[in-house]
C-alpha cells in the first residue's frame, strides 16, 4: 500500500478515536489538511448515500467498494500477504468507523419550519380599560388610525398598539407597540413622542419613520424624515437622520431606497438586497401559512422582490419563482420552499 494510503487511514483512526494517539501524534496526523479533507469526503459521502437510501452501512459492502478501489491494479505476490492482511483490517476498520458515525450521529432534519400558521380567527380587536386602548391587528390586515393629537399610525399585520385616550396632562406622548408600524408624528416640541417596544424606544418630536418590532431580538427602525432618538433599555442612545437605520443593538447604517420601509403602508411587498427568510416570513404573516425551507442555505440568499399584497398566495408564489432563484410552491396547506 502506497504511503498516502496508509497516512489516509491513519488520520481516520485518528479522526474517530483520537485517544489511542499521543498529543504529538495527532498534531502530525491532522497538520495535514489535505489528508483531513479526503477522510471527511469519505465520511460525507458514506453518509449521504445512507441517507438517501435509508439504510445503515453494510461492513461487507464498504470492504468491496474500497477493494475494487484500491487494490484492482495490485497484484499481490507472497511475500506482501501481511500486508493484504493489514489492509484488509484497514478497510473494516473503516466501515466499522462510519457504522459507528451514524449510531452517534442522528440523522439532522431536511426541512426547516420558520413560520407557522395561526388557526384562530383572523379578526381585528380593541381593548379598553381606564382610558387606555389596545388594538390587535391579524394576518393578513392593515390599520390606520389617527391619535388626538393627531398622530397618523398604520400597523402591519400581526400588529398590536397600545395607546391612550388622550394625551392631555401627559408631559410625553407614549404609545407601546410590538409588531410593525410606520409613523407620521403630529410636531408638538413641548411634548416629545414616545414609541416603547420590548427592546427599544424611540423618541421624536415630529418626524415620519418605521418600526419593525415583532420580536426583541430583530427590531428595526428607519427614519423617513426628521429626526428621532432611539434607546435601548441600557440607556444607551444614538440618533438618526432621515435616510438612517438601526437595530436592537443600536448598530446605524445608511438606507438607499428608505420607500421600501413603508411600501407595506400602500398594499405592497417591497424587498430591496433581503433574505429569502425574511421574504418568506412576511409572506406568511400576510396570508397566513407555515413556511417550510427544504435547504437551509438558500435561506441567506438575497432577492430583489416586489408584488401586490392584494394577489393571491399562489400569484406571488408565481413571480418569485420566475426569478429562477428559488422553488416555491403550495403543499398540503403549507409553502415549501427549496432550488
Amino acid at each position: 500500500m502506497e504511503d498516502k494510503d496508509k497516512k489516509i487511514l491513519q488520520t481516520l483512526e485518528a479522526i474517530k478515536h483520537p485517544e489511542n494517539f499521543s498529543q504529538e501524534e495527532l498534531d502530525v496526523l491532522l497538520s495535514d489538511k489535505e489528508c483531513v479533507e479526503i477522510c471527511q469526503d469519505l465520511l460525507d459521502s458514506r453518509e449521504a448515500f445512507a441517507r438517501l437510501h435509508s439504510i445503515a452501512p453494510d461492513v461487507e459492502a464498504e470492504w468491496e467498494s474500497f477493494k475494487s478501489k484500491r487494490l484492482s491494479s495490485q497484484v499481490l505476490s507472497h511475500s506482501k500477504r501481511s500486508t493484504h492482511i493489514l489492509q484488509i483490517g484497514a478497510a473494516l476498520l473503516i466501515a466499522a468507523s462510519i457504522a459507528l458515525f451514524f449510531l452517534l450521529h442522528p440523522f439532522e432534519a431536511s426541512s426547516y419550519t420558520v413560520f407557522e400558521a395561526s388557526h384562530t380567527a383572523q379578526v381585528i380587536s380593541i381593548e379598553k380599560e381606564k382610558g387606555i386602548n389596545t388594538i390587535h391587528i391579524p394576518r393578513g390586515m392593515t390599520k390606520q388610525l389617527t391619535l388626538s393629537d393627531g398622530t397618523r399610525i398604520w400597523l402591519n399585520a400581526e400588529s398590536s398598539l397600545k395607546y391612550p385616550d388622550t394625551f392631555e396632562g401627559k408631559a410625553q406622548r407614549e404609545v407601546y407597540l410590538e409588531g410593525e408600524a410606520y409613523f407620521e408624528v403630529s410636531k408638538n416640541p413641548q411634548h416629545p413622542f414616545l414609541v416603547k417596544t420590548t427592546a427599544i424606544e424611540t423618541q421624536v418630536l415630529g418626524t415620519s419613520f418605521n418600526i419593525k418590532a415583532y420580536s426583541k431580538k430583530d427590531v428595526q427602525v428607519t427614519l423617513l424624515e426628521g429626526s428621532i432618538k432611539v434607546s435601548d433599555k441600557h440607556h444607551n442612545n444614538i440618533l438618526l437622520k432621515p435616510g438612517e437605520h438601526t437595530n436592537e443593538k443600536l448598530h446605524k447604517s445608511q438606507v438607499e431606497n428608505v420607500s421600501q420601509y413603508r411600501a407595506w403602508t400602500t398594499g405592497s411587498f417591497y424587498f430591496d438586497n433581503t433574505e429569502l427568510i425574511e421574504i418568506m416570513r412576511e409572506l406568511g404573516r400576510w396570508y397566513n401559512i407555515d413556511i417550510v425551507f427544504t435547504n437551509k442555505q438558500i435561506m441567506a440568499e438575497r432577492l430583489h422582490f416586489q408584488a401586490d399584497r392584494s394577489s393571491s398566495l399562489q400569484e406571488v408564489l408565481e413571480l418569485l419563482n420566475s426569478m429562477q432563484k428559488i422553488k416555491a410552491q403550495i403543499e398540503n396547506d403549507k409553502v415549501i420552499v427549496g432550488i
